[in-house]
């Protein structure tokens, strides 16, 4: 009978059904009535002529009664009961804070290894590049034969430029120190 009812109503909205007795049947079931409303809002979006006003949700019935027939207070069989529930004892909150210390003292003296391991290797890297400097093994300038520089650049040696270079960059962190130090005074 439902499928008829909507059948009977899209016939009517399309004004090919001129029967009265659904008019009457629509006006007092609320079922045909949120279907009549739903098919205007078909119309209207398929035609163009949707307005936003016309799109209400109103879900707060049927939220009410989900509400309502929700168990809020359901008991479950395995939670822990009060009565029963025993304190943790003493000797193993130390245990849990002796393997605290040492996990973290652990962490530290790996850190400590791996940045002596870093020192260690930069510094004998540092000794290599020394001695190799002093006695090149491919060299490209034929023997008897003066290079000039370009442009007129006398040419440092790069332990000379590197001290610059680490200069001018300590000079640069000190200066945005100084900086960032004025401005967050204020």
């Amino acid at each position: 009978m439902q499928i008829e009812q909507k059948e009977q109503l899209s016939l009517l909205m399309d004004g090919e059904f001129t029967n009265d007795h659904i008019v009457d049947e629509v006006s007092h079931d609320e079922s045909l009535q949120s279907y009549w409303h739903r098919y205007h809002i078909v119309r209207d979006t398929m035609r163009g002529q949707l307005h936003s006003s016309s799109l209400t949700l109103d879900i707060s019935n049927q939220i009410a009664e989900a509400i309502a027939t929700e168990d809020l207070y359901n008991q479950l069989a395995d939670q822990p009961n009060i009565n029963t529930a025993t304190l943790p004892k003493a000797e193993n909150l130390i245990l849990v804070h002796v393997k605290d210390f040492f996990a973290k003292v652990s962490q530290v003296g790996l850190a400590a290894c791996v940045t002596l391991g870093i020192i260690a290797g930069v510094q004998y890297h540092q000794g290599q590049t020394d001695n190799t400097n002093a006695n090149p093994t491919l060299t490209t300038v034929p023997v008897g034969v003066n290079v000039a520089p370009v442009g007129g650049i006398h040419q440092q040696n790069d332990q000379q430029l590197l001290e610059k270079r680490q200069y001018d960059k300590i000079r640069l962190l000190v200066q945005d120190y100084e900086l960032q130090k004025r401005l967050n005074a204020h």
